[in-house]
């Protein structure tokens, strides 16, 4: 039987957040008022945390705001901040949501996974924005704070090469949330993490979308994980 868990979104007002509220119907939903995120003291943002399982923290288009220096602001000291208040609440597991946007500028013909990494246009605030709130999520896991998954999700709105719909993405999630990264299971497989671990122990990327011929993301891992669940 599967069990419900509390989870927090870090917003519900925004088409990603809303799109994530629907993949996860079957489990307790909370949400980050904006006035929170208003604090004089980033200890305030604790009380949050209370009685939570997982965080789900969304790096890209994950926000309302619309000026760069408050779009930088919330991708860098409030998302640290917001983690820092998750690890004290001893939160266990936090996924970082992104977007595989980032990859979009490479070339169609080369294979792309979730070991790539590149240097991101400042040009393009909010691409910019969810690399520099994986790298914050990042090195959260590197201190071993908790674990983060990264997902870096297809493209929610539009019938595109990399489209993401609700029924691929909500089996990736409740798989996802139900698994054991450390049971006697995974580790006979290597784990999840296995092949994070130059990266650091507790983070590991997935690619999403949905797989079909002419994709433009390889998605063997993610696949590969939920197996017969789609």
């Amino acid at each position: 039987m599967k069990q419900k868990k509390n989870i927090l979104i870090s917003s519900s007002n925004t088409e990603i957040g809303k799109f994530l509220s629907k993949c996860l119907k079957n489990h307790n939903l909370k949400y980050i008022e904006e006035s929170k995120l208003d604090y004089t003291d980033p200890k305030e943002l604790n009380e949050i945390f209370k009685n939570i399982d997982i965080y789900f923290h969304l790096g890209y288009q994950g926000t309302n705001l619309n000026k760069e220096k408050d779009l930088i602001d919330f991708h860098t000291r409030k998302t640290y901040d917001i983690l820092f208040a998750a690890g004290e609440e001893n939160i266990k597991r936090v996924f970082s949501i992104s977007t595989l946007d980032l990859y979009l500028e490479i070339e169609s013909n080369l294979t792309v996974t979730e070991n790539w990494e590149i240097k991101y246009p400042v040009d393009n605030i909010n691409i910019l924005c969810a690399n520099l709130s994986e790298n914050v999520c990042k090195e959260f896991a590197r201190d071993e704070v908790f674990e983060v998954i990264n997902l870096r999700l297809g493209d929610l709105i539009n019938s595109s090469n990399s489209k993401l719909s609700e029924n691929k993405l909500s089996s990736c999630l409740e798989r996802l949330i139900q698994l054991d990264f450390y049971s006697e299971e995974s580790k006979q497989s290597k784990g999840p993490f296995y092949s994070a671990r130059k990266k650091g122990p507790n983070w590991i990327n997935y690619h999403i979308q949905d797989s079909f011929n002419g994709q433009r993301f390889l998605t063997n891992k993610i696949d590969g994980l939920i197996g017969d669940s789609l």
